[in-house]
């Protein structure tokens, strides 16, 4: 009962602490595991940057690309924006 109670906590730490995404890398799709500098149960991320070779302008993001840039600068990078300005899109783009 002890090592199930264990078992379990390490399962959810792993819900909580650990994300990843999609990205294409010569031609091939990887997936690109990290550690969350914030717990959500959401374990799947979109980082934008990882497959388009252009930077997407602010102004033409959808309300939809903007919440998962937001969510993936929280929770991968540990930054909180609003996604107003370029600048916000490019710091977001740190790896």
């Amino acid at each position: 009962m002890k090592k199930l109670l264990i078992a379990a906590a390490l399962v959810m730490l792993a819900v909580l602490y650990a994300g990843y995404y999609e990205a294409l890398e010569d031609g091939d799709i990887e997936t690109v595991v990290f550690i969350k500098e914030h717990p959500t149960f959401q374990m799947k991320f979109y980082n934008i940057h990882a497959n388009d070779g252009e930077i997407r302008q602010v102004e033409h993001l959808t309300d939809k690309e903007r919440k998962l840039i937001i969510g993936y600068c929280r929770y991968r990078l540990g930054i909180d924006t609003e996604l107003k300005t370029q600048n916000d899109v490019e710091m977001c783009r740190k790896k």
